[in-house]
């Protein structure tokens, strides 16, 4: 069971942002200060936001919690939806796995109703020597191309790119659109909507 908090996570902070502070930089840097009066009636609270915000394809945020940590951030926008994963890595909240999925229209997806589209997986591992991202982008194309840096920490830092492209079938991409504005438990369940050969995950 989960609990829900209409909040951002920030990567800097490492930490989950207020509700209130997470409705501020809506605001101020996606509204730049210049919110409709139909915004300005629903600012004020926000689950109200999110509510009004799914059903007028305006940003909003939702952080998913079990057992009283934090397990993902959501972030509804205008073409896409973002799942970022957290769980505690010394300590600190850390991001392991984040997914982005389209929903705005293109010629990938012309003809596809009810659907979105997982576009972009980075995978990200760490311990005390070295860290190790995956990035995971998927071209209209079919196309798979997977993009690795390691970052070697110690005995001295030193960082190693590799980038390869793969021919991949995309039908497996399509998951349905969330139905209201907390409808995205069925995206957390990322081992069965990733396929196996696309990254290697816990």
């Amino acid at each position: 069971m989960y609990t829900l908090k209409f909040a951002q996570y920030n990567n800097t902070m490492k930490e989950v942002m207020s509700e209130e502070d997470t409705l501020d930089n809506i605001l101020t840097i996606w509204l730049e200060n210049k919110p409709t009066a139909e915004d300005k009636k629903h600012l004020k609270n926000a689950e109200d936001w999110a509510k009004y915000a799914f059903d007028n394809d305006k940003e909003y945020y939702v952080t998913f919690f079990k057992d009283g940590e934090p397990i993902a951030c959501v972030n509804n926008y205008f073409e896409t939806i973002s799942v970022t994963f957290l769980t505690y890595h010394n300590g600190e909240l850390f991001i392991y796995l984040y997914m982005v999925y389209d929903k705005g229209k293109g010629s990938h997806n012309k003809d596809v109703d009810g659907k979105i589209f997982l576009r972009q997986i980075e995978l990200y591992d760490e311990d005390a020597d070295k860290r190790i991202i995956n990035k995971v982008l998927f071209r209209d194309n079919g196309i798979m191309n997977v993009k690795t840096i390691t970052k070697t920490k110690r005995p001295e830092f030193r960082m190693n790119y590799e980038e390869k492209e793969t021919q991949v079938n995309l039908s497996h991409n399509w998951l349905r659109k969330p139905q209201n504005y907390t409808d995205y438990e069925y995206l957390f369940d990322y081992q069965n909507i990733l396929k196996p050969e696309y990254l290697d995950l816990p």
